[in-house]
């Protein structure tokens, strides 16, 4: 009854621990989806600055340097919004990683329990064959004593 209960009460925590696992996991891969984004963003920064470069050689359009202006202050904000982002998810992944942590070492002292409690199992189990056998061993040099004092 006792290993039954062992047994159910590690799956739970191994279910947990897969659990935690996976909610790691989900931190970094939005993190680097974040980290795609600021490359997107870092990417078009570039091409903006080009385009502003190559239109001080030619003819100058006011409006084109102003809506290239504009692009990169959205570009900006979003750049901040996505370091603040950023900043938030890898405190959660910090706590998600401490929590994984934590279920981690649950499953392994419960493997652990499990492992010497199969172990003391074997022993009894062991004892009992090698005491049978001593039994057997005992009885049968009774026998042979008995049929040799009957010779």
């Amino acid at each position: 009854m006792v290993i039954f209960r062992l047994a159910t009460l590690l799956k739970l925590r191994q279910r947990e621990r897969d659990i935690a696992a996976k909610a790691v996991q989900d931190v970094r891969l939005a993190m680097e989806k974040l980290d795609n984004a600021q490359l997107e963003i870092d990417e078009s920064n570039r091409q903006m600055n080009e385009a502003r470069k190559q239109s001080s050689f030619g003819a100058l359009n006011l409006h084109q340097i102003l809506d290239a202006q504009r692009y990169q202050l959205v570009l900006s904000a979003q750049s901040a919004q996505i370091a603040d982002h950023k900043s938030k998810l890898s405190q959660e992944l910090e706590r998600r990683q401490f929590a994984l942590v934590q279920i981690q070492k649950a499953v392994k002292s419960l493997e652990k329990l499990r492992d010497q409690r199969a172990q003391a199992a074997d022993f009894d189990a062991s004892a009992k064959q090698q005491e049978r056998l001593d039994e057997w061993s005992s009885i049968r040099h009774a026998v042979s004593a008995i049929h040799e004092a009957n010779e």
